[in-house]
């Protein structure tokens, strides 16, 4: 304390409470060229007191902290100077962007704004460093290590954190806001469990989870083979610690927290005279940073964050009891690989999600307890497929159930005409024998075919609803008598519906994002869209329109068939959609001239004109058509019977040989005309692999293969499926036949 005093003696000041201190540096300030003062790391300031004079507490406060600064001085080196000129940017952008509102709008109302300087040389060299492999022999390069020592305390000067969300959507017009977003997003990936703090920015997206909500300790049971990221009906809390029990840990388990897993990596890129980003992916422009630090040219970083960079956390799973925790919490997945008996994992400190699991959860216990749990994401889930949304798109349905199979059997048909294989016979049997076995009347999923028997998932509902004498008792089709038991005062056993029995199979997954990486949704494993849940939830609309953007996605994922069958040139964007155009037929029942009709009315119009090159010159909406067509007139069994049939010896010397042999063969008709009609070329060994087949259309055919609909697919024009009689036409060898005859008795 007689050191301390001193100083008080030497200022000539007594203590007292409540005073204000104002600081001035030791030596002489840097002053940029327009006047601004780059703010050192000054540990030896002078204190002047102002209003008061200081307490000794505030004079110890202050030694501690130039000590604090003194440390970072070392530690930093030139690296805190550089990101200083990024804040003086940053002060210039928040006053020239003041009508947006400073900080708290994004990269507003379209305009684009360009940074240039040193500051932006430090912003381009930071995202270089912590996108570039500077982690080796478990140590930073130097370079990472300054930066990150410069980046700690501009981020401890702002609290510990950048708060970045939906609603408040950081830009480069803010530049050292956005380097801060990106920076405390990589830091967040390499905390240990003892570091985790409640991220302010979970709030805003992916959610807050209610600080009264009940930690639970659940038992989650993983299969060999099962494929993929497997849902636990559990949500990890922002910040805080979750403890994993793995009495029998074998194989190598993996423990994800988070489900929106695409990375927003930034997106360099130089401006034109004119301000606009140069960012043509095909002609990446170079960035001459010695321009930039000159000012003389700016650049931008053209991808604004409504949401941290990168939102999951992995970890390998690799003790019996492991701890593991994430500072924006979010959705548990596990992976689990190489085990050959079913392994039981004990998780304690999450709180539970809204997951409806089709076929083993009732609509009673999803309304009366299940759509009340408390974490702010919900999963849906099936045998062929997982959507993950936010809890407020679902809590108010009331019929899970039925939600979930329009969706099960839409994903079961998807897999169904592109060839893939299918899961257990909950959704696969529904369509079993190329029979349409399911439909919507009255709004409602109803059997159509009262033959074909109910797979045993849907008898288990069905027995279940009989039973609680429910008015949907029938609903998913009459249920088979059960066997009476040779004694029938032994209680019979119930037997629940389990996944440790049947063949394992990886479901697809959609999730539900704020901001993604590509466009408003793509494909891949999960899908990824933006704020597409709330559609996805509402089954009065699937069951109208179905989900466009959705099944276009699912399609992407589905390829181009067995072999490459529906590869033609420029198909990318159309099987993909026709595979959606199949769910809504088959499932709503909306024939295929009802869809994209603008599309079936301007290829009429071409036809009409026989106008030459017919596919190259359609646009893709336009060439949707082209199969639609097909699938309208021959059913959509028939592309099951295309995608089903053996394809490797096939006629493949051009262009559209493969996909008219399958599909000619499919309907037993000669398709060639039609493939002309369209101008896709076909070989001579196409053309005599079709010969003994009608040829379709013929001329009274052609003329109404663009009619407009009638009142139903399944109903009007149901004629319209069947070909006409065989007795009334020829086959193209029967026609040769008889010219060559002709010819012959002529001679």
């Amino acid at each position: 304390m007689r050191p301390f005093l001193t100083t008080l003696a030497a200022f000539g000041l007594a203590a007292a409470a409540g005073a204000q201190l104002t600081f001035r540096n030791a030596g002489p300030a840097e002053v940029t060229k327009q006047g601004h003062v780059i703010e050192k790391l000054d540990y030896d300031r002078k204190i002047v007191a102002t209003n008061g004079l200081p307490s000794a507490a505030e004079y110890r406060a202050e030694l501690k902290e130039r000590e604090r600064m003194r440390k970072v001085a070392r530690e930093a080196g030139p690296w805190f100077d550089a990101i200083q000129r990024l804040e003086i940017d940053q002060a210039e952008a928040e006053k020239k962007h003041a009508e947006d509102g400073g900080g708290v709008a994004g990269d507003g109302a379209g305009e684009v704004v360009g940074q240039t300087g040193q500051g932006m040389v430090a912003y381009v060299e930071t995202m270089r460093i912590f996108n570039s492999d500077t982690e080796e022999g478990g140590s930073l390069s130097k370079d990472a290590r300054q930066l990150k020592a410069a980046l700690d305390e501009l981020l401890y000067r702002r609290g510990g954190e950048v708060v970045c969300g939906p609603s408040r959507g950081v830009s480069i017009k803010w530049p050292l806001e956005l380097l801060l977003v990106r920076y405390q997003s990589w830091k967040a990936q390499r905390l240990g469990m003892d570091e985790l703090y409640p991220a302010k920015s979970a709030d805003l997206w992916p959610g807050k989870v209610p600080a009264d909500a009940e930690r639970v300790r659940k038992t989650v049971r993983l299969y060999p083979g099962e494929g993929g990221w497997v849902s636990t009906g559990l949500y990890v809390p922002p910040g805080e610690v979750v403890t994993l029990d793995c009495g029998g840990l074998t194989g190598t388990l993996t423990a994800r927290i988070g489900c929106h897993s695409d990375n927003l990596p930034p997106k360099i890129v130089p401006l034109d005279e004119d301000g606009r980003p140069m960012n043509n992916p095909y002609d990446p422009q170079p960035i001459n940073m010695m321009k930039v630090k000159m000012g003389w040219q700016q650049i931008t970083d053209d991808r604004p964050l409504w949401r941290w960079p990168d939102m999951v956390r992995d970890f390998r799973v690799t003790k019996k009891r492991q701890e593991i925790g994430h500072v924006l919490g979010g959705v548990l997945w596990f992976r689990w690989e190489g085990g050959r008996r079913p392994m039981d994992v004990e998780v304690s400190g999450c709180v539970r999600m809204p997951w409806f699991r089709l076929g083993l959860d009732t609509n009673e216990a999803w309304v009366s307890e299940i759509s009340k749990y408390p974490a702010p994401w919900a999963e849906v889930q099936t045998k062929t497929i997982i959507l993950t949304v936010p809890s407020e798109d679902v809590r108010h349905i009331q019929d899970m159930q039925a939600l979930a199979q329009w969706w099960g059997k839409a994903a079961a048909i998807m897999l169904r005409v592109s060839g893939h294989g299918l899961p257990t016979d909950s959704e696969a049997d529904n369509y079993r024998g190329d029979r349409r076995e399911w439909g919507i009347r009255d709004k409602k999923l109803v059997q159509l075919n009262p033959d074909a028997p109910p797979d045993a998932e849907e008898l288990a509902r069905a027995a279940a609803a009989a039973a609680a004498d429910s008015p949907d008792a029938n609903r998913y089709g009459p249920a088979q008598e059960e066997p009476v038991p040779q004694n029938p005062n032994t209680p019979k056993a119930i037997k629940r519906p389990s996944r440790e029995d049947e063949p394992k199979w990886t479901p697809m997954r959609i999730v539900d994002d704020t901001q993604i990486n590509l466009g408003a949704g793509h494909s891949g494993y999960p899908i990824m869209c933006i704020d597409w849940g709330a559609g996805m939830m509402n089954l009065a609309a699937l069951q109208r329109v179905g989900s466009w953007g959705a099944l276009h996605e699912i399609g992407h994922n589905m390829g181009q068939g067995p072999g490459g069958v529906f590869s033609l040139p420029g198909n990318g964007e159309v099987v993909n959609n026709f595979y959606g155009t199949c769910v809504m037929n088959l499932l709503n029942g909306t024939a295929f001239n009802r869809i994209h009709r603008s599309s079936w009315d301007a290829v009429a119009a071409m036809a009409a004109k026989k106008t030459p090159d017919l596919w190259t010159k359609a646009s893709v909406g336009e060439r949707l058509v082209f199969y639609m067509t097909l699938a309208h007139h021959f059913g959509v069994e028939s592309v099951m019977r295309v995608v089903k049939g053996d394809l490797s010896k096939l006629p493949a010397d051009a262009t559209g040989d493969k996909l008219c042999c399958a599909w000619s063969r499919a309907v037993q008709r000669d398709l060639t005309p039609y493939f002309e009609l369209w101008g896709l070329p076909l070989s001579k060994a196409a053309y005599t692999y079709t010969q003994d087949w009608v040829p379709w259309p013929s001329a009274d055919e052609q003329a109404a293969l663009f009619d407009k609909p009638l009142d139903s697919r399944y109903g009007d024009d149901a004629a319209l499926a069947l070909p006409p009689n065989p007795e009334d036409a020829k086959t193209r060898r029967q026609l040769r036949a008889r010219e060559h005859f002709k010819k012959t008795a002529t001679d």
